[in-house]
């Protein structure tokens, strides 16, 4: 790969990085204490993977300089998402599996790393176990990723699984004893496990349940018609007479027995007609 296609590649990211890290510390309802959340780390990855490519072909300060602003800005993301204040607006449950966003950071920080300073170093270990201990913290929260059904959020582990097992390769090549052996083991069948489960998971409600995109109309994966929905002014005040607002019935019953009472009642004679007679 040409050191030059490289730098065609990184500056698209590169502006998009400016004008989503200016509106993170000036951007009114766009800053970040107001929209943090766990899928803010894939602006932050996308450094890491450009400084590991540019290393990987040669390059030194293009690289270094996107991992140093991939750190400073995941330092900051990363404190952000533990003190929310209460204010924030919660993920929903079906999103709770992108909470693995949490690993992908530091794992592929730890590989941009060891591939810019020549080594598995010390950087790179910090960085490999800040990854490791988010790993273990979130699997053990069994609770918090179940109890709802499949969609597409679920491959929010996949991306996470992966760098983490290949993070544990090149710690194990630095690190060569059973543990770490039967580490690089475990994970990895972890992430290919993952891989497949999911794939099998989405060809199965997209194709023979149908149900891939329950709430999306648009781009729903269903021969089914999706029900009619109404809003409930209309059906409250736009409808027939019958889903009138109460005091329009009111008005409308006393009106009619009003009406039917004169029909009714008989034709009463009057001072006028008597003197008449």
């Amino acid at each position: 790969m040409h050191h030059v296609l490289w730098y065609i590649l990184m500056t698209p990211l590169f502006c998009l990085e400016m004008k989503i890290y200016g509106q993170w510390m000036s951007g009114g309802l766009r800053r970040l204490s107001k929209v943090a959340n766990p899928t803010n780390h894939l602006s932050i990855v996308g450094n890491f993977l450009g400084a590991l490519l540019g290393a990987s072909i040669g390059l030194k300060e293009g690289p270094l300089f996107f991992f140093a602003v991939g750190l400073a800005f995941y330092i900051v993301l990363f404190v952000t998402l533990y003190q929310r204040l209460p204010t924030n607006q919660t993920l929903p449950k079906e999103l709770h599996p992108v909470f693995f966003l949490f690993v992908a950071a530091p794992s592929v920080a730890s590989l941009a790393w060891a591939r810019v300073h020549g080594s598995f170093d010390y950087g790179s270990k910090i960085a490999y176990f800040v990854a490791m201990f988010l790993y273990f913290s979130l699997a053990v929260r069994i609770n918090f990723f179940r109890g709802f059904k499949f969609s597409l959020s679920w491959w929010a582990y996949t991306f996470p699984t992966a760098a983490a097992a290949i993070a544990t390769i090149h710690y194990s090549d630095e690190v060569t004893n059973v543990a770490t052996k039967a580490s690089c083991v475990v994970l990895g069948l972890i992430s290919t496990l993952t891989v497949i489960a999911l794939l099998i998971s989405t060809i199965y409600h997209a194709f023979i349940l149908e149900d891939l995109f329950p709430n999306d109309l648009a781009i729903a994966i269903s021969g089914r018609k999706p029900k009619p929905h109404s809003k409930w002014f209309n059906r409250r005040y736009l409808s027939p007479v019958n889903h009138a607002p109460p005091f329009e019935n009111k008005l409308r019953i006393v009106i009619t027995n009003n009406k039917n009472a004169l029909e009714a009642s008989p034709e009463k004679t009057t001072p006028f007609n008597n003197q008449g007679n």
